[in-house]
């Protein structure tokens, strides 16, 4: 605990007071323009308009805000983790935060979820199912001064796409046959089928878009590095056969011309590969890796960098959309600066003491600091989806009859009240009660410990029966476990349940070596990717535990279904197969708690819900007096 004292001080940060509990905090995920100064921005589909008002996110009257911004100060957000790597489509990414501030996105989503904000994107259109024309934003400025066009964003998909690159997001873009640059500003993507999925991949990491000369710069700096490496090997090599050639003339015999020519052979070899390095390293001349150095067209740019310590970013001067909506001064913190502080009670401390300006307040903090009057909160919901997934392949589970009687015999009010602090919503199905996809007609599973017994005797377990299963070992997480735990021993269930780190928790699903597991998917946003992830056989995360063919069906059509209604449709009888499976035990969509300092100004929390991130990621905070 000294140690983590000491390294906080050097961020001028204040330790927690004597005796504070430790908790345990999510990191989640700035405010309103001038509607008349934009030109309305339609999204045709198949030949349909939006109906939503486009503009409406860019209010920045009084309606918004009744005061105007002032700029200056450096905004201090506090940070759990380390940013991580720096271009958004490496892992690992430890924070989204920073990375949001410093890359613009062709598209965001709106209160439902809808990638359907037109933002580096100014439109887009469905011309047949598997073409989509998109227009790009003109006058968009990166960080290095270069401007975004066709031809970098067709490099920047071209490079994620390239397996060589190490994109952890080239999976999402498998559909995409090739890009065609139409004209400077406008591409038309050319899909290997119907993708529906198109507009929610790219308002995701393939959506973030970079500057395409850092991006060749980083390639070229790469390629320097390989060659570099092959250079000095072939040097190596070169010097070997030379010296075996002085052997083998010393000796004299048939062997001596035969060294000599290999040796030879390998001199000019050693100069080849030293003129490709040496070109390599001239075309990669002032390049930076973009792990380390982001280059983006965010409010803001990169300034310092301290691994394990802080992040510090710098005010864009040259913000194309503080510009575009008549508002130059946008944004108008000078600088922000994310101080690590893995303690949220630590965090807390330095919140109340004014050494952080905003922070995720932890469920089990809220209730002590709701009234402080120095603070400003809000509880939102988020996409997380939180529930305990059944193994159909192996085991008890494989009787829909103890699926049903698990799931009735959690008591989700209770859970969400003795776990969440009461910051929760009860689950009914995979999509958040705000999502497009979800189905409003399904009903949260009804706690019923005695249909649960009743099932279970049905199954053949009117004794009871064991199961096994685990949940992460992290406070919050075991907490739920022993509850759930509780639960069903009320109603004969015995859950020898474990708490596991990440690497082992990994292995019992690849392996199925379980009956029931605790876990969460977060930032339910595209409904495929976690349909697909969860219970089609080809998931990331499915295993072989599901196999529920109509689901797999629905999954599948929903991909291709690019008419919005008819995709909603889908995802509806998609829930309710689900559901009527009891393909899981869902439990709760998850909240999170923002704090602020009372001299923050700009978060207008009816318009964020309304608009999500057309709204945050579009309206930049500020000091009330311009200064922390």
């Amino acid at each position: 605990m000294g140690e983590k004292k000491k390294a906080l001080s050097s961020n001028g940060l204040v330790a927690p007071m004597a005796g504070m509990p430790v908790w345990y905090s999510f990191s989640v995920f700035v405010l309103a323009a001038l509607c008349l100064l934009i030109s309305p921005l339609v999204l045709p589909v198949m030949g349909q308009e939006s109906s939503q008002d486009e503009t409406s996110w860019m209010e920045y009257g009084e309606r918004y805000w009744p005061t105007k911004p002032v700029r200056g100060g450096v905004y201090r957000i506090a940070a759990s983790k380390y940013v991580g790597l720096m271009n958004p489509n490496h892992w690992p990414v430890n924070s989204w935060i920073p990375i949001n501030f410093m890359y613009d996105r062709l598209i965001w989503i709106n209160g439902e979820y809808k990638p359907s904000t037109p933002f580096m994107a100014e439109s887009w259109e469905y011309v047949d199912p598997v073409t989509i024309i998109m227009r790009l934003r003109k006058g968009v400025q990166f960080h290095d001064g270069s401007f975004f066009n066709a031809e970098g964003f067709k490099y920047q998909i071209d490079w994620i796409k390239n397996k060589k690159n190490g994109a952890w997001s080239r999976a999402w873009l498998k559909p995409i046959k090739k890009v065609e640059v139409v004209d400077e500003y406008t591409v038309k993507l050319h899909t290997k089928r119907p993708w529906a999925g198109a507009l929610g991949i790219l308002n995701s990491v393939p959506g973030m878009v970079i500057s395409a000369k850092a991006l060749k710069g980083d390639v070229a700096l790469g390629e320097a590095k390989k060659l570099a490496k092959k250079a000095k090997a072939a040097k190596t090599k070169a010097v070997k056969a030379e010296a075996e050639a002085k052997k083998a003339v010393s000796k004299g015999g048939a062997e001596a011309e035969k060294a000599k020519k290999k040796a030879e052979k390998a001199r000019k070899a050693a100069i080849s590969a030293q003129k490709k390095a040496d070109d390599a390293a001239a075309k990669a001349k002032g390049a930076q890796n973009l792990d380390t150095h982001p280059v983006g067209s965010g409010p803001y740019m990169l300034d310092t960098a301290k691994p394990g310590n802080y992040l510090l970013l710098k005010r864009n001067p040259n913000w194309w959309f503080g510009k575009h909506v008549g508002r130059p001064d946008m944004p108008y913190f000078d600088g922000i600066k994310f101080p690590v502080i893995p303690d949220p009670s630590i965090q807390l401390a330095n919140l109340k003491a004014g050494k952080v300006d905003e922070m995720d307040i932890n469920k089990s903090q809220y209730e002590i600091v709701k009234n402080d009057p120095r603070l400003t909160f809000h509880v939102n919901p988020v996409p997380h989806v939180n529930y305990l997934f059944f193994n159909h392949t192996k085991g008890v589970c494989q009787d829909i009859r103890v699926r049903k009687a698990i799931s009735h015999a959690i008591d989700r009010k209770a859970l969400i009240a003795g776990t969440q602090f009461g910051l929760a919503r009860i689950a009914s199905c995979l999509y958040p009660v705000d999502h497009w996809a979800h189905n409003p007609n399904l009903k949260p599973v009804a706690y019923d410990p005695e249909l649960s017994k009743k099932l279970l005797a049905e199954a053949g377990y009117a004794q009871g029966l064991k199961i096994k299963g685990n949940v992460p070992n992290n406070p919050e997480s075991q907490s739920v476990g022993v509850a759930v735990k509780a639960m069903l021993a009320r109603v004969g269930i015995d859950w020898e349940l474990e708490a596991l780190d990440k690497v082992a928790v990994s292995d019992r699903l690849k392996n199925l070596e379980y009956d029931i597991l605790f876990g969460m998917w977060p930032w339910v946003h595209d409904p495929d990717l976690a349909a697909t992830g969860m219970y089609h056989t080809q998931g990331g995360f499915n295993y072989g535990r599901s196999a529920n063919q109509k689901a797999i069906e629905l999954i599948e059509a929903g991909r291709e279904l690019v008419d919005p209604d008819q995709r909603q449709k889908n995802y509806f009888e998609l829930e309710k197969v689900l559901y009527d499976n009891y393909e899981d035990a869902w439990l709760w969509y998850s909240m999170e708690i923002r704090a602020w300092r009372k001299n923050v100004m700009g978060w207008n929390n009816k318009m964020y819900l309304e608009h999500r991130e057309a709204f945050r990621w579009t309206h930049p905070l500020w000091f009330k007096d311009g200064h922390p």
